[in-house]
């Protein structure tokens, strides 16, 4: 075994825990003799969860290539900050995706989901990390419309919609063909990112927060911005609310918007996508997502021309995913309750919208250091950004406001 280095390596890779990881990648491979390049994924601090790396592995012997993705809290002083993000996600690999990829063996290719397949995991304190296949090495990649607060195209909206029926739907089979263990994985799964214990210990409460009254604070209409104020002092309670398990739920990715999406094109058409990310997967109401999405991802313009159809295609892809697995989708889901379910949402849609603009449009210009735990000390974009996310932020509210959405979260009985 060679533990050659491409000189580029990042501080933050080298230590002795991760060098092991990619031997044993290397072992799984069947690569005796290898080097390495390592690099960040993603932008440094673009994601501020975890350190993301793409590491090369290449055999000495044969110069045969794997391209693997490292996400690691290793080296990061995010350690104790997110351990139960990372915990939440390898839990997700290891108990539910990788059942997702066998309940889809008995499908043609065309029919299934794209998930990356995990390599290895590990949640011991300190040696926090998850390695899995890098399907941009497979044409995958992201589409960067949202962080320029560009509006996704109505095929990729629909793409995705598709796709997260598909997701939805394989909760479904596998609690239908395993009963006992997924009623107790639904109970392991229940939302983490809005729970006390957690919003405390990542300091993400104040996050959320601050990004809350930034975005109301660049409203002109001062009866909404009053009414929106009036709503952040029971901000996380609605929050709680709205992901809380209904009548109807399935384990859902939990943070569905595009930078968790690869996006694979041939001669500029989006052929097909695969999700990524699933530290917030939980059990809650498949309408959480899809409302999550499509406020994050479509103007109000966009969803007033093609709701009602961008629906369909959720529908429709869930009800025939099942028949795949000879399920009715009537008897466990109508499409009424599931119509229902997502006007009910509509409120959530506009909460993370205020959150997650913020966050989109923000250049988060140093990491945490260990004198200073807020890692969400962050600075705002000026100019074309800041005026792009005052135009979102405005359409919105005003949509809010014509369709009764913010006076039915002023009128919440928690909120009285």
């Amino acid at each position: 075994m060679s533990l050659d280095v491409n000189i580029s390596e990042p501080d933050e890779f080298n230590c002795t825990e991760l060098h092991s990881c990619i031997e044993n990648v290397a072992k799984i491979n069947n690569i005796k003799d290898f080097t390495y390049h390592v690099e960040f994924a993603c932008g440094k601090g673009e994601n501020f969860v975890a350190n993301v790396f793409r590491v090369e592995i290449t055999d000495t012997e044969d110069c045969g290539k794997v391209s693997v993705i490292v996400k690691t809290l290793v080296n990061t002083t995010r350690q104790e900050l997110f351990r139960e993000l990372h915990k939440r996600e390898v839990k997700a690999y290891e108990e539910v995706l990788s059942r997702y990829q066998m309940i889809q063996e008995k499908l043609d290719i065309s029919d299934r989901i794209v998930i990356p397949k995990c390599i290895l995991s590990d949640m011991k304190r300190g040696n926090e990390v998850l390695i899995l296949e890098d399907l941009v090495s497979k044409g995958y990649e992201y589409d960067t419309k949202i962080n320029k607060l560009q509006n996704l195209e109505y095929e990729q909206v629909c793409l995705v919609l598709d796709n997260l029926a598909k997701f939805h739907a394989l909760s479904v089979v596998f609690e239908m063909n395993n009963v006992d263990h997924f009623t107790k994985l639904k109970n392991e799964f229940k939302d983490i990112l809005f729970q006390d214990t957690f919003l405390d210990k990542s300091k993400l409460r104040n996050y959320y927060t601050n990004c809350y009254e930034d975005s109301v604070k660049l409203l002109d209409d001062l009866d909404a911005r009053t009414k929106l104020q009036n709503v952040e002092t029971k901000l996380m309670d609605l929050l709680r609310y709205y992901t809380s398990s209904r009548t109807f739920n399935v384990l859902c990715h939990g943070d569905c918007w595009v930078n968790n999406f690869l996006f694979k094109q041939k001669e500029n058409i989006t052929t097909d996508l695969c999700f990524l990310d699933f530290q917030a997967m939980r059990y809650s109401n498949p309408a959480t997502d899809i409302v999550y999405f499509l406020y994050l991802s479509t103007d109000s313009t966009f969803r007033a021309q093609h709701m009602k159809d961008i629906l369909s295609v959720y529908y429709e892809s869930f009800t025939s995913f099942l028949k795949l697995y000879d399920i009715d989708s009537s008897l466990i889901y109508t499409k009424d309750s599931f119509e229902d379910d997502v006007q009910e949402m509509l409120p959530f849609g506009l909460l993370i919208t205020l959150i997650e603009l913020r966050i989109v449009t923000t250049t988060f210009e140093r990491e945490i250091s260990e004198s200073k735990l807020d890692l969400y000390q962050c600075t705002s974009n000026e100019g074309k950004e800041e005026i792009l996310l005052k135009v979102r932020v405005d359409d919105v509210v005003k949509e809010s406001l014509q369709n009764g959405i913010l006076d039915k979260l002023c009128e919440m009985k928690f909120l009285n």
